[in-house]
């Protein structure tokens, strides 16, 4: 395996940089109204925490317990994207029903004779 030797000053501006993305994976999470750029929010900050967990395990020279946790996270957060990308299948088709139903109710009943789904 490779020595890296890092200045304190370049160790100390990688967790500035880890801190910034999660800065900015919450505050799009938090401020956006679409949901997939949430997700990409919620994505943004999960892999920050990654970087996070590889760099702390490369300080304190344990890069293999850093490793395995990376691993356990990846297999976490690939099931949270899967279920929130569901959940987000979900919601858009209901409103979209919602709001069909919402459309054919306005709409006189003489002029829905005749019409089936």
């Amino acid at each position: 395996m490779v020595e890296l030797d890092l200045s304190p000053s370049m160790v100390t501006f990688v967790h500035i940089c880890i801190l910034v993305v999660f800065v900015l994976g919450l505050l799009c999470f938090f401020l956006r109204k679409r949901y997939i750029r949430q997700l990409v929010g919620l994505k943004l900050m999960l892999q920050s925490v990654s970087l996070g967990l590889i760099l702390t395990g490369w300080e304190k020279q344990d890069v293999y317990l850093a490793q395995s946790m990376v691993i356990s996270a990846l297999v976490i957060e690939a099931v949270v994207i899967g279920l929130a990308l569901t959940m987000i299948i979900h919601i858009v088709k209901h409103a979209q029903d919602e709001k069909e139903f919402i459309l054919r109710s306005r709409i006189p009943r003489s002029l829905l004779r005749g019409f089936h789904e």
